[in-house]
């Protein structure tokens, strides 16, 4: 049977996992997660049930059993990155888990049931560690001139991305903002982040400057009396329009899988570069750990590295 809900993938299959897919949403839902982990245990499930199906293996979620998984689990390495096989690993396991307990609720003797990633001790595949894609000056020069223009979208695109390059907010941040959240006298904003977490950031003159530019053409947009910042041709520009934007711009120049991420990656290496502590930098974008910071910086560390073994290098062949 199938599940179908707004923004999230669909799943169609013979057995029950389609129905309990949907059941799983709506509990995820009312767990207040954000909107990237909800997409992502969705994601994980669409791609196991379309797994099963091309397989011809079951997808009764009960039917379901580790060796099904295992070999699910190889195909994600073979296929995908060691992190969106990692990624996928995780949302199943959240589905299974939330499955057992559905189960347990039910009191009936009968019949008990245990996910097939306790019952088979699986791990999850380690993710690999690897350099964060920063993105040059040169590649923002290149974005902003293909962006830029005259035009309404090409006023928008300006503002849009320098508002992700200055401020290292979030997607979704970013797509949730009001015409009335900008303060425009003082570059001061707000976004909420994960965990409904309010936090002010600031754009510097250069970002107020594109962003005036644009809500000077807004104000005579047909759909201008929509509270949101960010509008395209038929409304609301969502988050998934505003990516697919910027994936555009970026194949436009060259860049392939060009994402809002990348300008995140981007600010905090400039950050780091800057001299701005990790505290600052943890406040600034919203991380409750260092983890993240440390991660996204370590570019800049290696290129610290880099300047400082060229300092110390001594000539031997004169």
């Amino acid at each position: 049977m199938a599940a179908t809900l707004p923004n999230i993938p669909s799943i169609v299959t013979d057995g029950d996992l389609g129905s309990e897919y949907h059941n799983f949403v709506r509990f995820i839902r009312s767990q207040n997660l954000s909107g990237n982990t909800l997409y992502a245990y969705c994601g994980a499930i669409a791609a196991l049930a379309d797994f099963l199906v091309e397989r011809g293996y079951p997808t009764d979620v009960e039917a379901i059993d580790p060796k099904h998984l295992q070999e699910w689990m190889i195909h994600l390495r073979e296929t995908k990155s060691s992190a969106t096989a990692n990624q996928r690993y995780r949302g199943a396991q959240r589905f299974f888990s939330w499955y057992e307990g559905v189960v347990e609720d039910e009191k009936d003797p009968t019949h008990s049931y245990r996910s097939p990633f306790r019952s088979s001790q699986m791990k999850p595949p380690k993710v690999e560690s690897r350099m964060t894609d920063v993105l040059t000056v040169q590649q923002m020069r290149d974005i902003l001139a293909e962006a830029g223009g005259k035009t309404f979208e090409g006023r928008r695109d300006e503002a849009l991305i320098l508002m992700f390059y200055k401020t290292g907010a979030r997607r979704a941040e970013i797509a949730n903002l009001t015409v009335d959240d900008i303060d425009m006298a003082t570059g001061m904003f707000r976004v909420v982040g994960k965990g409904d977490r309010e936090r002010p950031l600031w754009l510097d003159d250069e970002g107020v400057d594109a962003l005036s530019n644009y809500i000077r053409l807004r104000n005579h947009h047909p759909y201008r009396a929509e509270p949101w910042l960010w509008l395209g041709r038929k409304g609301r520009l969502t988050d998934s329009g505003i990516a697919q934007v910027i994936r555009d711009i970026g194949l436009r120049v060259g860049i392939v899988n060009l994402h809002p991420h990348q300008f995140r990656h981007t600010w905090n290496a400039n950050a780091d570069a800057a001299g701005l502590s990790i505290d600052t930098r943890m406040a600034l974008a919203g991380w409750k750990s260092d983890k993240m910071p440390r991660h996204y910086g370590a570019q800049t560390q290696q290129a610290r590295a880099i300047e400082a073994a060229r300092a110390v290098a001594t000539r031997v062949k004169r």
